[in-house]
This record gives C-alpha cells, structure tokens and sequence, in this order.
C-alpha cells in the first residue's frame, strides 16, 4: 500500500486556543502533492476524532495510532481503504 500523509490546519491563527475560520484537511503524497482536501469551517479547534471519521468518509484510515503536532495543525500517516 502506499503511504500517504493527512494534515489538518487552522485557516488562520487561532486566538485564545480557537480559530474564527475553521480548518482543512488534506490528504498529501510523499511528495506533498494534495490528493484530497475537505473543508471544516465548523471547527474552532481540532477534534481528532472527527477528523479520523472524515478521513474514512473520502476513503483513507490512520496507519499510525495517533496524529502528530505540526506547526500549528496535526499530521498523521494514512493508507487508502482500497488498498491503492
């Protein structure tokens, strides 16, 4: 299978710990070319969870248990549902 990365962003700087224009995610290649991406302007913080379950809707789940702090958003390795 081939691995792939998710990252989840603020859409702007959070303040007091909570963003005004939610968040995004997407998926990514090595490479970091975006394969998906899935707009969540609900979001005034992460919600990993939610995230997990948004990824299983457009076809990917974790490969790793957890999500990773990066910059200010989390990344987690992810494998497509289908295997490719």
């Amino acid at each position: 299978m081939t691995p792939f990365f998710a990252a989840c962003t603020p859409n702007s700087l959070p303040e007091n710990g909570k963003t005004q224009h939610g968040y995004q995610l997407n998926v990514l290649t090595e490479s970091m070319v975006v394969l998906e991406t899935v707009n969540l302007p609900e979001w005034e913080a992460f919600r990993q969870e939610e995230a997990e379950d948004r990824l299983a809707d457009i076809g990917y789940i974790l490969s790793s248990p957890e999500w990773n702090p990066a910059g200010l958003g989390f990344m987690a390795s992810v494998v497509r549902t289908d295997g490719l």
